[in-house]
């Protein structure tokens, strides 16, 4: 529904003041996977002659460092060393660093324990991709959205430009979950859908919030359950402990503010407040309706001591998106109305360091999610939808991690959730109003252990249960890496069982009270290797097969045989018995800013197909097949840099339309048994990035430029009928300009 609704937006703001080069600061703090300060560790800034050594409570600093970027190198005796790239010191400002050494595999024949930009596999670290706050911000075309960040990843594509939705080595959006500070998220996206999906360009995370984000698409850990795809686990930063700190932006989201600083000598906060602004230019512009949202966000620590750290999270946001009867008729839609969205999370971390080789995080929260809304025929004035509809969620977790030795560590934990939700809704002439409770429950553990000189393995169990199930449910994983001769490269083998409640709101009809928990079995082969210590290559194969997901009955005569894990389709009549597989290659070549110049390169080609109520395979709504996306960034200054990002994916499947049919019904006529047999045109779109820094006496001015949709590539998403037929575009050509002042 917000389909061409940011063409119109241009912001350019000129700086043209100069000023003389300024001096910065870098401060933080290094310690152990645990938490626990590290006395003496050796730090040095790359290229320079600065190098000092962290104190007794791990910190260190630098002083009058010249503005630029710098990589810091650490090292200690028995840990793996670290390189902390895209440091950027400017005056008035600095980011408290909190640098995390993980224990040498002393016996791991290989592993390079010289500087690299990758961090090396050691007993804690997890296959993931992790993106820091600094290569969030910069990102090219991606909005400082994180699932716009993802997108640039070969196993990950988007559902649509304007939707916040993500497609995961063939999965569906409501197969990905996301956490913050070991706080569960029921959605990053503003204008969530009661299936879980997000129908809306703009995401609930503000990323200037964001220390960075562990994404995990290739298998996650027993500690992740109830999601069949990716995770996400964001680490939101704690607040400036020393002095007062803050920012003012404007960007293609909307105005925002953060503030940060100390609340006493033992505790900090972090608080932001973003508010859109498209609805105003709308209204001025007389463009029609348009997305409206507003959220605030904070996070408090308290830290006593070393061994115990408390933070409290709040993330809260609204949206509104309106469409007058006069919008329609200029937009040519068929109906209008309007749709409210009210969500807030919030929960409390504990943190306990029990010593030097054990620690645990405890949470306690709850999520409310409310959504109104009404839309009306535009001829007779008929309700065609209505939603009044609750989700609340509380939740407990959990996790311990303990090492007994370099070569043998252990995490354990359990994780209690509970629902509550209550609908009145009518869709597609199915009407439900009626409560629904699912409580879930599962315990954990995984050990990670060196078995010989060059194979690492790690094995975990998820037991797992359900209140709408009398059963119990084990979900084993397993990976395997195994160390080449060279050192610099390894083969990695993962594998696992996933279960994943279906969607909550097909429970809510009383026919479709039988359903089950669908089970996927996934496993991929990857290879990787280190070219360089900044440029590293990854291989992979992956195979996933789904049992027991909705689809509707065979029973049912003049239905749309959709796979109902990928978009929300009511009906009575939905059955736990379908069947679906994806597989895949993909390759990702990542070249980390060693000195002025970084890139990537990610490319899949996979197939994703379900089986349908007459076990005829058809395409899965998002069974692209091929993905390339091109990344890459240059910076001869300090001041300036310049990026680009450049997308391709194959066409989207779509049902085609019988106009002859549609015209005598006056109404949408599919041809059934054609379901997702045609494609759209494939996609390409390229997009430009300029940033500037400018140095001031009282702050620093971040001002930048892009070109969304450079060339004004004309890509369709879908087709449909409204008296004849229509297509849907993604955003045509976007000039977005914003800034972010520093305080």
């Amino acid at each position: 529904m917000f389909r061409s609704k940011l063409s119109f937006l241009f912001q350019f703001l000129l700086i043209v003041t100069t000023t003389n080069a300024q001096t910065g600061v870098i401060k933080g703090s290094i310690s152990d996977i645990s938490g626990l300060p590290l006395q003496g560790a050796n730090i040095l800034l790359k290229n320079t002659t600065h190098g000092t050594t962290s104190d007794e409570n791990g910190d260190f600093e630098f002083i009058d460092i010249a503005e630029g970027y710098y990589t810091l190198n650490v090292n200690y005796i028995g840990y793996e060393p670290v390189t902390y790239p895209d440091i950027w010191v400017r005056p008035n400002a600095y980011d408290a660093l909190e640098v995390l050494l993980t224990q040498l595999v002393i016996e791991f024949d290989g592993v390079i324990v010289e500087d690299s930009y990758f961090r090396n596999s050691g007993l804690n670290q997890d296959q993931s991709v992790r993106f820091r706050n600094d290569e969030i911000r910069r990102a090219p075309g991606a909005g400082q959205e994180l699932s716009r960040i993802l997108n640039s990843l070969p196993s990950v594509a988007s559902v649509g430009e304007n939707r916040q939705d993500m497609m995961v080595r063939g999965g569906g959006p409501t197969e990905n979950g996301f956490i913050i500070d070991n706080i569960p998220l029921p959605s990053i996206s503003h204008f969530s859908q009661e299936d879980g999906r997000s129908n809306g360009p703009i995401g609930l995370i503000n990323t200037e919030m964001v220390d960075n984000l562990e994404f995990y698409s290739n298998g996650f850990s027993a500690k992740y359950g109830n999601r069949l795809s990716s995770y996400g686990d964001i680490t939101y930063r704690s607040g400036n402990s020393e002095a007062m700190e803050g920012n003012f932006s404007l960007g293609l989201g909307g105005a925002a503010t953060l503030l940060e600083g100390p609340l006493s000598k033992s505790s900090s906060y972090i608080f932001s407040f973003r508010r859109s602004y498209l609805d105003v230019i709308a209204g001025a512009l007389n463009a029609g309706g348009l997305p409206s949202y507003d959220d605030i966000q904070g996070k408090i620590t308290f830290q006593p001591n070393h061994y115990n750290t408390f933070t409290i999270l709040s993330v809260n946001g609204n949206s509104l998106y309106e469409r007058t009867k006069e919008d329609a008729l200029k937009e040519e839609q068929s109906n209008y109305g309007r749709r409210k969205n009210k969500q807030h999370t919030i929960g409390v971390n504990y943190r306990k360091i029990w010593n030097q080789s054990s620690f645990s995080n405890t949470s306690i929260s709850q999520s409310n999610q409310r959504a109104d809304a009404q839309f009306l025929d535009y001829n007779s004035g008929s309700i065609t939808s209505m939603a009044n509809n609750q989700l609340k969620s509380s939740s407990i977790r959990q996790i311990n991690q303990t090492s007994f030795s370099n070569n043998l560590s252990s995490e354990y934990g359990f994780e209690f959730t509970s629902k509550s939700l209550q609908y009145d809704f009518l869709l597609n002439e199915l009407s439900a109003s009626q409560d629904v409770s699912i409580t879930n429950s599962a315990v954990f553990t995984t050990f990670r252990y060196l078995i010989a000189s060059k194979l690492l393995v790690s094995t975990g169990l998820r037991v797992e249960s359900n209140d709408f199930e009398d059963d119990f449910f084990y979900a084993p994983r397993i990976n395997a890496k195994y160390n080449l001769n060279d050192g610099g490269s390894a083969l990695i083998y993962n594998a696992g069982q996933y279960y994943q409640n279906p969607p909550e709101i097909y429970l809510s009809i009383e026919s479709n009270k039988s359903l089950t928990s669908v089970r996927t079995m996934q496993q991929s082969l990857t290879y990787e290797r280190l070219i360089t210590t900044s440029t590293k290559l990854t291989f992979a194969y992956y195979q996933k097969e789904y049992f027991n997901a909705p689809i509707l009955s065979s029973n049912l005569n003049g239905v749309e045989p959709a796979f109902l894990l990928d978009r929300l389709a009511m009906h009575s009549g939905v059955v736990s018995s379908g069947q679906s597989e994806a597989q895949g290659i993909e390759l990702l070549l990542e070249k980390k800013r060693a000195e002025n110049f970084y890139g990537l390169f990610g490319a899949t080609y996979f197939n994703t197909t379900y089986k349908d109520y007459n076990g005829i395979k058809r395409n899965r709504n998002y069974n692209y097949q091929y993905i390339v996306n091109l990344v890459g960034g240059y910076r001869p200054k300090a001041q300036w840099e310049f990026s680009v990002r450049w997308s391709l994916f194959g066409g989207k499947p779509y049902t085609p339309i019988d106009e002859e049919s549609s015209k005598l019904a006056g109404d949408e006529i599919l041809f059934l048994d054609q379901w997702n047999e045609s494609r759209t045109p494939a996609y390409h779109s390229l997009f430009l990035r300029y940033e500037n820094h400018k140095n001031y006496e009282r702050g620093n001015l971040i001002f930048f430029v892009e070109f969304w949709n450079a060339y004004n590539r004309q890509n369709v998403e879908t087709y449909y009928w409204d008296d004849r037929m229509r297509k849907v575009s993604y955003f045509n050509f976007i000039p977005v300009g914003g800034f972010e002042f520093e305080f």
